[in-house]
């Protein structure tokens, strides 16, 4: 068991890089160890930090009782935001300090090391699961914060509980059977999912009756980006962009909606559709026909509609 652990740290053992040009700073090099790459959330992140002296000779440096004036971490999200220090161990800082007679002198000798353990689930608020990358930070005098060296960012996951993960994979799970399920239904049925999709503001299932490459064609503005479109990647970009605004178009609050009528011919079908719309204390209502194809999987989809207010 110990050889197996030795080798996983030695795995996934982090370098640094010096970034003071300091003459007492750059003799350290920190290195950040950890035993695994994915952790859970609420679950403890242990992370063993290592001073390692470079400098070719005895190197002495003093160390603080309090941890973290000696050691810290920059952590951060894949978007650069910084994650955010927890409150208990805000308030922890902000109550203690050490004074410079209880700071404890260390001396290493060439490539010797100095090391501790740090829980950095108790130092950071991590609620969100994710990618995180965490730099580790050592000041060689915890007086001068100014002077500092520091490693290279660390990639690590978090994941949501074991619990928690197991329902959303349920969750997940059920919702891919859901949506399955909603392409096999006929043209009738497609046009009341869509619009009971509307209703819940559920895009995913609403996007999913929509043959949006040949719906485009309805909106002028749009099918003109798309056709003059210098590169598929741009179509690609035009397309997005329009279901996106598939989205709010229908953006009146729907009362009730009723199939009126449904001719299906081949691959072919028409579906009619009465739909109660309200906004604010304005009531009104419109009669659709959609035009549906069945796709080489079966599927029936939406690739045009007419529309005229009735009511």
């Amino acid at each position: 068991m110990k050889k197996s652990i030795v080798s996983v740290v030695f795995l996934f053992l982090i370098f640094s890089s010096i970034y003071s040009t300091d003459s007492s700073v750059s003799n350290f090099q920190v290195e950040l160890q950890f035993f695994k790459q994915v952790y859970r959330i609420s679950d403890p992140v242990p992370v063993l930090i290592n001073i390692v002296n470079r400098s070719g000779e005895k190197t002495s440096f003093r160390v603080s009782p309090l941890i973290h004036e000696s050691f810290f971490f920059e952590l951060k999200t894949p978007k650069n935001e910084d994650v955010p220090i927890a409150d208990n161990f805000q308030v922890e800082m902000k109550d203690n300090a050490s004074a410079g007679s209880d700071f404890r002198e260390i001396t290493l000798a060439e490539n010797e090391s100095f090391s501790r353990f740090i829980d950095i689930a108790k130092w950071f608020d991590l609620k969100e699961p994710g990618y995180y990358y965490i730099k580790g930070i050592f000041f060689p005098n915890p007086d001068n914060k100014n002077e500092q060296a520091e490693s290279f960012y660390y990639k690590i996951l978090l994941k949501p509980p074991s619990s928690v993960e197991k329902q959303l994979n349920k969750e997940e799970s059920n919702r891919q059977v859901e949506l399955e399920n909603v392409q096999k239904f006929p043209p009738y049925e497609v046009i009341g999912d869509f619009f009971d999709a509307k209703m819940k503001k559920d895009w995913e299932r609403f996007l999913l009756h929509i043959d949006a490459e040949k719906l485009i064609s309805s909106f002028d503005e749009y099918k003109a980006a798309y056709e003059n479109a210098r590169s598929g990647k741009y179509r690609l970009e035009v397309l997005e962009d329009f279901k996106r605004y598939l989205t709010v178009h229908w953006q009146d609050r729907i009362m009730a909606y009723k199939i009126t009528k449904t001719q299906i011919e081949e691959n072919k079908a028409t579906v009619g559709c009465d739909v109660d719309y309200k906004i604010e204390t304005l009531s009104y209502s419109m009669r659709y026909l959609f035009y549906l194809s069945q796709n080489h999987l079966g599927q029936w989809l939406i690739y045009d509609y007419t529309a005229l207010k009735i009511k």
